[in-house]
């Protein structure tokens, strides 16, 4: 059940995310210089990424209470982990699992009962670069003056991709705010940093 104690603080994370301008997202980085140019070839090459990291804040909100914090999500070839921390260091979870098996019931089920509802693990590997998971059937929206995404919904999710960011030492942009809903649930992702080799 998400506590209603930290709804001030979801408030408050969500009008900073709106107020964020930056620039370019922080952290050095050794991923691919270019992306291909075509929607078709940069979402392949994005979806390919096996060696990643990205972490940043979660507010998530729920028929009036939610709570906030922050992630990290670990992509190291086949192997995965989610990193999410409540305020101030509380409350703090971690998953690993393995990419190409997901996650089993057993970890789906404790994930469940510690966050308060039921959120599509694997795909979030995939949301985060803004391409959707191969694995599940998709409608996409696509930016009329960018080959990315302005929205996807996969897996009964309505993912957003609010604004892109340059990455600091390469000559694209990557998803720096990404809202997903679903029902009266909506969880944003406010990305802060990347780091990785992205092959």
């Amino acid at each position: 059940m998400i506590c209603n104690r930290y709804l001030p603080i979801v408030v408050c994370l969500l009008s900073a995310a709106v107020l964020v301008g930056c620039k370019s997202l922080r952290d050095v980085t050794i991923f691919p210089s270019t992306l291909p140019a075509s929607w078709e070839a940069r979402r392949h090459s994005l979806q390919s990424w096996t060696r990643f990291e990205s972490h940043g804040r979660v507010a998530v909100a729920s028929n009036g209470e939610g709570f906030s914090g922050s992630w990290r999500w670990v992509q190291s070839a086949k192997r995965a982990r989610l990193e999410l921390e409540g305020p101030l260091g509380v409350g703090g979870v971690r998953l690993d699992f393995e990419s190409e098996s997901g996650v089993n019931e057993e970890s789906y089920a404790a994930l469940e009962q510690q966050l308060g509802f039921a959120l599509p693990v694997e795909s979030l590997r995939y949301w985060i670069l803004g391409v959707p998971d191969p694995n599940f059937t998709v409608d996409e929206r696509l930016a009329r003056d960018a080959p990315r995404l302005d929205s996807l919904a996969q897996r009964g999710w309505t993912v957003t991709f609010e604004n892109y960011a340059l990455v600091v030492g390469v000559d694209y942009e990557l998803p720096q705010r990404i809202e997903a809903h679903r029902e009266a649930l909506r969880v944003r992702l406010v990305i802060v940093g990347w780091g990785g080799d992205g092959k």
